[in-house]
């Protein structure tokens, strides 16, 4: 037994050790490493990869240090490209066509004999990748010269972006002379000044008289300025100094269309506010941070607040407590709940919902409404409804007037539309028909009322005249018929056309019965349904 086990275990040993020479023999991919004589001519500080296909397959210790070791989902290659493709142009290009072109070189500053330079050869199956310095003289200066070239490719990236900047940028000296300046600014002063102007150096300065503020100051506001850059236009910038203690950097941020849009703003404002100065309504606008952002002349005279104090943006609660101080708002009960009263204001002004009617102590009426408006900013309307409030009164008061005028008549009276709808009764009539139960309703029409009169009628042929006098249009002409109630009342019914095509019709009561004869033609019986003429 001892020795099948020391058999198998040795056979097991046999197999791991055979896997794991197979495995070191060969690199991920199945790609078979290649000698090491690709690579024999290089010393350790060179710079030098070997690829097969997009495998990495050797490198000198100077090149792995330099290969960038993420995103880990991408392959050796496509780390390759991540590590260089800023600092040399179609690096990608030069990879895809490497083995159709049989390499290619690429300098990291395009034109410049002493730029770093990324040379492929294809040997054998791989690709093989040097990173040249022509700088380079001995091993030992070897990391200084890859030093000077990282500056230099830095260097040949910041002049690329300052040259390529859409925006203007210069510089000068204490004595104001310009003393470099980038593309913009040459194409903007070309403009301004004329080709003549640019002959020579230095070029013009077309911002002259931006000023230069002290390298201490606190603030660096940007400064507006416009400039004529032919006879029909200007062009407009924020100038943005950044002081120094020897020279003096700017930036002229283009804003010709942010001017625009506030140019149009400000001319939709004074569009709005012509507009609003012919209204007799007070109107008021506070912004989201509730500041009065435009008013017009009414709410001047509405309020009495002289027009300064509306100009310098009050608050609504600070606008609010002037119109208290100048009695323009009802004095309340106590402070404390009237500044509460503001603040449920505001809140219903801002969802659409306020609308209030002020009586002040001097006996004005202002009906004042919240409408929000959009960016979260409120509009309160002021109107002086004094006079529809008085004349409202004065109507109310004159109907009352009416209506008791007619409860102290002793005939019954009624008023029917135009429409044949009863608009209006008195006590009388009421006692009469409806036994003083509660008066008959407004949507009564002259068939109900003519049922209820023939119910308790015990003659009312000619009731059907009254009928078609209510009902017709044009001229018309007074009528009266006699009346006889169940209990023996003897009534005379008179129908009277009045203004509005309504009529007013009475029930009196009759004295005389045999002197009061109907009319022949109400006498005669018609269709059914078809008043008599």
């Amino acid at each position: 037994m001892l020795n099948l086990t020391t058999l198998l275990a040795s056979t097991v040993s046999c197999v791991v050790t055979g896997i794991a020479v197979y495995v070191l023999a060969r690199k991920p991919g199945g790609a078979q490493v290649p000698p090491r004589p690709l690579l024999s001519d290089t010393r350790a500080d060179d710079v030098v990869f070997l690829f097969r296909g997009r495998l990495l397959v050797d490198a000198t210790d100077a090149a792995r240090t330099q290969l960038r070791s993420t995103p880990v989902e991408t392959d050796d290659l496509g780390r390759f490209v991540l590590t260089f493709s800023h600092r040399f142009e179609g690096i990608e290009t030069a990879l895809r066509d490497a083995t159709e072109t049989e390499g290619f070189q690429l300098a990291e500053v395009p034109d410049d004999p002493d730029s770093l330079r990324l040379v492929g050869e294809v040997v054998d199956d791989c690709l093989r990748i040097r990173l040249e310095d022509p700088l380079r003289d001995s091993r030992s200066e070897t990391l200084a010269h890859y030093s000077m070239a990282a500056m230099r490719a830095e260097l040949f990236t910041l002049r690329t972006i300052a040259e390529r900047s859409p925006i203007p940028t210069w510089k000068k000296r204490d004595d104001g002379l310009i003393i470099w300046a980038n593309s913009s600014y040459m194409t903007l002063a070309q403009a301004v000044a004329g080709d003549d102007e640019l002959s020579a150096w230095p070029p013009p300065d077309v911002f002259e008289s931006v000023p230069i503020p002290e390298p201490e100051a606190a603030d660096l506001s940007p400064v507006r300025i416009s400039l004529a850059t032919d006879a029909d236009s200007e062009a407009w910038f924020d100038v943005i100094v950044l002081p120094g203690e020897i020279e003096t950097l700017f930036f002229a941020l283009p804003i010709d269309k942010l001017v625009h849009a506030e140019n149009a703003l400000t001319e939709f404002v004074q569009t709005l506010t012509k507009t609003f100065a012919h209204l007799p309504i007070g109107l008021a606008i506070f912004d989201k941070k509730r500041k009065l952002a435009l008013f017009n002349p009414a709410l001047v005279d509405l309020t009495g607040l002289p027009p300064d104090q509306l100009s310098s943006q009050p608050s609504l609660h600070g606008f609010l407590d002037a119109l208290r101080d100048r009695q323009r708002i009802p004095e309340p009960k106590d402070y404390k709940s009237w500044r509460m009263k503001i603040a449920q204001l505001e809140a219903d002004a801002a969802d659409g919902t306020f609308e209030e009617t002020w009586h002040l102590p001097s006996g004005q009426t202002y009906r004042v409404s919240g409408r929000p408006h959009p960016d979260g900013a409120v509009a309160y309307l002021f109107e002086d409804v004094s006079s529809e409030v008085s004349m409202t009164r004065s109507y109310r008061s004159e109907i009352a007037l009416s209506h008791a005028v007619l409860d102290h008549l002793d005939a019954a009276v009624a008023v029917f539309s135009s429409a044949g709808v009863l608009k209006l009764t008195n006590q009388a009539y009421d006692d009469l028909w409806n036994n003083g139960m509660a008066p008959a309703s407004s949507e009564t029409g002259i068939g109900e009322a003519l049922r209820d009169w023939a119910t308790r009628s015990l003659s009312g042929a000619g009731l059907e005249a009254i009928r078609a006098l209510v009902l017709q249009s044009g001229d018309r002409s007074p009528i009266s018929r006699p009346l006889l109630l169940r209990d023996g009342t003897p009534l005379v019914c008179r129908a009277q056309p009045i203004t509005g095509g309504a009529t007013l019709v009475i029930f009196d009561r009759a004295h005389d019965m045999t002197n009061l004869q109907p009319d022949p033609v109400a006498q005669e019986p018609g269709p059914p349904g078809q008043a008599a003429v």
